[in-house]
């Protein structure tokens, strides 16, 4: 099972590894990027820890574990694909 990334997951990521590397240091930021990249990685086996979304209709969603993070994913015949990155504490529209 393949996992793609969009662009703009792809620049979630970015940016929240460029704010911890300026807040914390390269140290801190490479942590960050490994728990975020393997608990993506982890769903191509374990597709039972994503649930579908209250607040994205359409989507399911992956609670980073130990960081304040969730991932946005669909689920598509062939993989899935990683829609964004965001903060918990970001307010969605209802």
């Amino acid at each position: 099972m393949g996992i793609d990334w969009t662009e703009e997951a792809l620049f979630d990521l970015e940016e929240i590894l460029a704010y911890y590397y300026l807040e914390a240091g390269p140290m801190t930021a490479g942590a960050v990027q490994d728990r975020i990249v393997s608990e993506v990685e982890a769903l191509r086996t374990l597709q039972e820890r994503i649930r579908a979304s209250d607040r994205v209709p359409g989507t399911r969603e992956l609670v980073v574990r130990r960081l304040p993070y969730v991932v946005f994913v669909k689920v598509a015949a062939d993989g899935i694909v990683v829609l964004n990155v965001v903060h918990t504490a970001r307010k969605f529209p209802k």
